[in-house]
């Protein structure tokens, strides 16, 4: 496989990215031999990790000032809000950077994995081309992080704007990291969870479209004689050269079809493939488990306070400057809603793409024994392998999340305006 197209070829943006802000303790891959350095080999990695994550961690609870924050009005709910929406984003960013440095060594592992396991699928003649795939998702990578570069820019010169006239440059420094801070770490995450789930998608939509091949090529087969055995009868009562035009039909249509041992060995090599990439989403989700637990957590919070400070709220800056108040919260909810959301579709596109496997698998007719023993049994593994991501097993990214945490927001946020008016 080309060193140019591949998955460190896909992924090295990300990871320098992620470098940057301490979320990838590991020295970036070498080309070259197309294999991770040991996540050891460089100690400066790990202390620059430490080092981001200690100090933006402590410095922002230390300089820290919930009081005297101008966006905070006399209501106790709006304090009372800011102070769990920073504390729970603060907790989350410090989290999110201790495990990325913990589990280190399994992200070099699995990244490793996945790229041995893309040279086994090159070896079964995909029907696509392997360049433009690797192409478009490096396209698709370096939009992500183009977009998110552009969002944290546009968060931070609004929240200076909206706070410059009654806080000091040292006060908004405070702000800025402490409200950047686990904001760059979490849309970070984001993108790492969401790029390594996709590419998982995009290897599990190559075996549904070899699968899908060879089921076409397998049952054109069957169909090819079926026609010939007409066109042969029809011969018997009809002119000659009506047969010397099926038999050429046949000829050039049984080209494309394959043999019971291809079918077999295809669908043998599917099942393995398969299998093994089913094992790899299962080491992706214990990487990233602990993660979208706490990540999912913070964005329910943040979400919830946020469309209370955009809707109901009536705190200081939003009487002095309502247009930038209004931005301001506005992309702060974007930002989350389309994290949750891309969390959500990453996995749920990838579970769909590998029970659509089954769909295929089950739509191969004109079995025999030996096929109809090979489809039982990659069946039976498919019923074994089910492909879901979640947090900590305590939720499932899928759909059903969603509804969840609308209807979990919706209800807070009615018990907040019941006290308000109450009070």
């Amino acid at each position: 496989m080309s060193a140019a197209h591949d998955i460190y070829s896909v992924v090295k943006p990300l990871l320098i990215f992620s470098k940057v802000f301490g979320l990838y303790p590991n020295t970036v891959e070498n080309f070259e031999t197309q294999q991770l350095t040991s996540p050891w080999s460089n100690g400066l990695d790990i202390v620059w990790s430490a080092t981001i994550m200690i100090f933006l961690t402590f410095y922002s609870i230390y300089t820290m000032r919930m009081g005297e924050k101008p966006a905070t009005s006399t209501e106790l709910i709006v304090e009372i809000g800011d102070i769990i929406y920073m504390s729970v984003s603060l907790i989350d960013a410090f989290l999110l950077s201790l495990f990325s440095i913990t589990k280190r060594t399994k992200m070099v592992q699995f990244l490793q994995k996945f790229a041995n396991f893309e040279k086994k699928m090159q070896q079964l003649d995909l029907p696509l081309d392997l360049a433009n795939e690797y192409t478009r998702a490096k396209v698709c990578v370096l939009f992500a992080i183009a977009t998110a570069i552009s969002l944290i820019i546009s968060y931070v010169i609004i929240d200076i704007i909206l706070f410059l006239g009654n806080v000091t440059f040292e006060d908004i420094g405070a702000e800025i990291v402490a409200y950047v801070y686990p904001l760059v770490t979490m849309m970070t995450m984001v993108m790492q969870f969401c790029t390594l789930c996709l590419l998982t998608r995009q290897k599990f939509r190559w075996i549904n479209l070899k699968l899908d091949q060879i089921r076409k090529q397998w049952q054109g087969k069957n169909k090819t004689t079926y026609y010939s055995n007409k066109i042969n009868s029809f011969h018997l009562s009809k002119k000659k050269h009506f047969f010397h035009l099926g038999r050429n039909f046949c000829c050039r249509e049984t080209t494309k079809a394959i043999t019971l041992e291809k079918l077999i060995y295809f669908l043998e090599q599917f099942r393995r493939r398969h299998y093994e990439l089913c094992s790899l989403t299962e080491n992706l989700n214990r990487i990233f488990n602990v993660q979208i637990l706490f990540t999912c957590l913070n964005l329910f919070i943040t979400i919830t306070f946020t469309v209370y400070f955009y809707f109901i709220s009536n705190s200081d800056a939003k009487i002095r400057s309502p247009v930038l108040y209004s931005t301001y919260y506005a992309l702060n909810g974007f930002i989350n809603v389309s994290a949750l959301f891309g969390l959500v579709w990453a996995a749920s596109q990838t579970k769909n793409e590998a029970k659509h496997t089954s769909r295929i698998l089950h739509k191969i007719y004109d079995r025999n024994e030996e096929v109809e023993n090979s489809i039982m049994h990659f069946s039976f593994q498919l019923l074994q392998s089910n492909v879901e991501f979640s947090g900590c097993h305590v939720f499932v990214l899928d759909e059903t999340l969603l509804f969840s945490v609308v209807g979990a927001i919706t209800t807070y946020l009615v018990i907040v305006i019941q006290f308000q008016y109450q009070n």
